[in-house]
């Protein structure tokens, strides 16, 4: 029997040594977390992706490549820094790039890496940009030096050229008021004034619109836009409009200042279609006189406010034109027209009537005492007439109607039942057109 003093004593060193044999089991591999575990899945690394995986870029324009998957810190390198530098060390998930201008389609190749070294190449076609000369803005008048007076219009200019300064033609050009009372004018009466408004270029590269300020606008900058929708590159211009409200000053401004309908046939004009003249500037309210007053309705002879509109309505009378005088309350005046001509088309004749027929129009009938005869009438122009001429039976045959309504109508010819009937009976039959069409019906009985 063991000591019960002894026995106390080696308890905490058989514990340690428990510890021990534990602690070497687990560095054989024992432990649930050792690497050799066969049931602890293998670490796989994210696979890097870019997109888009090509695109098209223009010189001086920004374009973003975007990393959607992979393992950081990302680098990125180009294989023609001359046409497309790269910063290599890459800040979050975005790729800026900023080609530089060159002459002619140009492709480059992005390399994108991640932490794993995995790579992910980037096609870029580089093409040059369109080169918008600076944005230009002039008033229409000098009333307000360089500025634009409150009510007034003014023009915005800018030019598309391509390599070697050749125009770029029919290139979509897009503007937009950035800040500012100012519109930009369109030709149509519905939305006279807009907020943007894209036009092509013309045969020398050339955009022009047309800019209001409202009227009665307080002295204050604005700004305006130019962009080249096929690049996206900008222009922008700066420009202040000036409140101006002195009667000798301060611009009467009619949009559209014209107005041309043309009819559809050259015998005619039209009748009916309505015009809506916006006014802008001066001092309202408007009044509105017209050079040919029987020449069209107008509605709104008085216009309350800027931006309202009197209306012309069209009534047949042919003018080229008709002149609007419009005067504000300070004596301001200024001119709209209207243009209402014939076409160039003659008109369409009057409509061909078919070809008049009577059906049957021959008919033989094997003793026709007692029997009826229907006769069909088509074409032509209705009512019809018809009538017996000519009959061989003792007793001439009865006809109803005589007067036969539309188009598809019937008649009967009846025959007393005696005597017995041989030989021919003819009935005519006219229509109601100029000059009169004409046909006959024959009944043979025999």
């Amino acid at each position: 029997m063991l000591d019960p003093r002894r026995n106390a004593w080696m308890r905490p060193t058989l514990a340690l040594v428990g510890v021990v044999g534990i602690l070497t089991l687990a560095g054989c591999g024992g432990g649930s977390g050792a690497p050799n575990n066969p049931y602890v899945p293998p670490v796989t690394n994210p696979v890097l992706t870019v997109q888009p995986s090509s695109l098209t870029a223009y010189s001086g324009v920004p374009t973003t490549v975007t990393i959607t998957s992979g393992q950081g810190p990302f680098q990125v390198f180009t294989n023609d820094a001359t046409v497309l530098p790269v910063t290599q060390t890459i800040a979050g998930p975005s790729i800026v790039v900023l080609p530089n201008n060159v002459a002619v389609d140009t492709n480059v190749t992005l390399t994108v890496q991640d932490a794993f070294g995995a790579t992910k190449p980037v096609a870029v076609s580089v093409r040059p940009n369109s080169i918008l000369n600076a944005l230009t803005f002039a008033p229409s008048g000098g009333d307000c030096g360089t500025g634009l007076c409150s009510g007034q219009t003014g023009t915005a200019t800018v030019v598309a050229s391509g390599a070697a300064g050749v125009p770029l033609v029919s290139r979509p050009i897009r503007f937009d008021i950035v800040s500012g009372p100012i519109g930009i004018t369109t030709t149509n009466p519905a939305t006279p004034v807009v907020q943007t408004l894209t036009i092509v270029t013309d045969s020398k590269g050339t955009a022009t619109v047309g800019i209001l300020a409202v009227a009665g606008a307080s002295t204050q900058p604005a700004q305006l836009r130019a962009t080249d929708v096929t690049s996206g590159q900008q222009q922008v211009a700066n420009l202040t409009v000036v409140n101006n409200t002195v009667a000798g000053q301060s611009p009467l401004v009619v949009i559209p200042p014209i107005a041309t309908i043309t009819a559809a046939y050259n015998n005619a004009c039209s009748t009916g279609f309505r015009i809506n003249y916006y006014v802008y500037g001066g001092n309202p309210p408007y009044t509105v006189a017209s050079s040919f007053p029987a020449g069209i309705t107008l509605v709104n002879t008085t216009v309350a406010r800027s931006g309202d509109f009197f209306e012309a309505i069209t009534n047949g009378a042919c003018v080229d034109p008709l002149v609007f005088t419009i005067a504000d309350s300070a004596g301001k005046q200024t001119t709209a027209s209207l243009i209402n001509r014939p076409g160039t088309t003659p008109p369409p004749g009057p409509p061909v009537a078919p070809a008049f027929a009577v059906v049957p129009d021959a008919v033989a009938v094997p003793g026709c005492a007692g029997k009826t005869v229907t006769f069909l009438l088509t074409g032509g122009t209705p009512p019809y007439n018809a009538v017996v001429t000519s009959y061989a039976s003792a007793v001439a045959p009865t006809l109803a109607p005589n007067v036969i309504s539309a188009d598809g109508g019937t008649f009967t010819v009846t025959f007393a039942a005696t005597p017995p009937v041989v030989g021919s009976t003819i009935i005519s039959v006219g229509d109601s057109s100029t000059p009169r069409k004409s046909g006959t019906a024959t009944i043979t009985c025999n």
